[in-house]
């Protein structure tokens, strides 16, 4: 009779076997005995009853195939984390973006490993890794110009709106373009959906200030921005409250420092002041959030044709953000403000 090694027989079934074939052996059965009984090769029996005098009755438990070892351990695993907080031009690369075929490239330069893209691909999702769209950072941003803002800057403007008792608004513009952010949509794989929107130029220049209370004002212009527009918005938040002294944070655009803009405020110190941000730190400015807001979701796909339809559904989706305080709220939480 052919007798099997035991592989073709289920791992419960085979513990079984080897904890029977023990008690057999101590019962006075010889291993030919035990090997024609259960039907399986001389030789694993002899292993078994091996295993058991040198281990004991629980070193016959079956235990989970480990696998093969893989390719990329947890000592590989930090050093690629780590890579991957820096820029890819650190590492010899033309641009800092990291894609597979570059920390592929890596591995094999700096672990001396081999390993897939698809294999690859599999370990940085198992470590919670996913490809990501980065947000954009001015090249010219000063890091230190930036700490040094937020520890002395950010702290005299907080007094002084305790001081005054003032309402605090972050203030900035930007150009609304006729063509349209397009978000996803479900449809059948391999097959992508086409979605009809204007092919015309064009578009509209919006200003908001928004306040941690959840305040938001806005306005539209056709053109540019120039210092006599940034003047009559001041003067626009300046209505909102009446009886309020106003603090304005802005950053360094040209109409903002402009001659006329420092005299109009200098005439109104005892009702308004302006403080700028450091250059190039849109991140310091929470009316940011306002426009990814505004054109990913409130403006995504629109259908609007032209500037005449254009310029109603930016005011009227301004106005839905306006009419929602804890939406503006939002946009200050996670930040240096709340």
């Amino acid at each position: 009779m052919e007798r099997s090694d035991g592989r073709s027989v289920s791992h419960e079934v085979l513990e079984a076997y080897r904890y029977r074939a023990v008690e057999l052996y101590q019962k006075g059965k010889s291993v030919q005995e035990i090997s024609f009984f259960f039907g399986i090769h001389r030789g694993s029996v002899s292993l078994w009853i091996k295993i058991w005098r040198e281990s004991g009755k629980s070193a016959l438990k079956s235990r989970k195939a480990l696998g093969p070892e893989p390719k990329l351990n947890k000592e590989d695993k930090k050093k690629i984390i780590f890579w991957l907080r820096k820029s890819a031009m650190g590492f010899g690369f033309e641009t800092p973006l990291w894609d597979c075929k570059r920390v592929q490239t890596i591995i094999r330069k700096e672990l001396n490993k081999s390993i897939s893209i698809s294999n690859l691909w599999e370990n940085l999702r198992r470590w919670n890794l996913t490809p990501q769209k980065p947000e954009k950072e001015a090249l010219e941003k000063n890091p230190k110009a930036v700490r040094k803002w937020l520890k002395e800057e950010w702290p005299k403007i907080e007094k002084h709106r305790r001081r005054w008792q003032a309402m605090l608004y972050f203030q900035d513009e930007s150009g609304v373009s006729l063509i349209p952010v397009l978000g996803k949509t479900w449809a059948k794989k391999g097959k992508t959906p086409k979605i009809k929107v204007t092919g015309n130029k064009g578009g509209f220049c919006v200003t908001s200030a928004i306040s941690p209370a959840g305040r938001m004002v806005f306005r539209i212009e056709n053109h540019t921005i120039h210092a006599e527009d940034h003047i009559d918005f001041l003067k626009q938040i300046m209505k909102q409250h009446p009886y309020r002294k106003i603090i304005v944070v802005e950053d360094n655009a040209k109409p903002h420092i402009a001659k006329e803009v420092k005299d109009f405020v200098r005439n109104n110190k005892n009702k308004i002041a302006v403080y700028y941000l450091p250059t190039y730190s849109p991140d310091l400015n929470p009316d940011e959030k306002v426009w990814k807001y505004l054109k990913n979701v409130k403006l995504k796909a629109h259908q609007a044709r032209n500037k005449k339809e254009f310029k109603p559904l930016i005011k009227s989706k301004m106005m839905s953000i306006q009419r929602k305080p804890n939406t503006i709220k939002s946009f200050f939480i996670g930040t240096y403000v709340m």
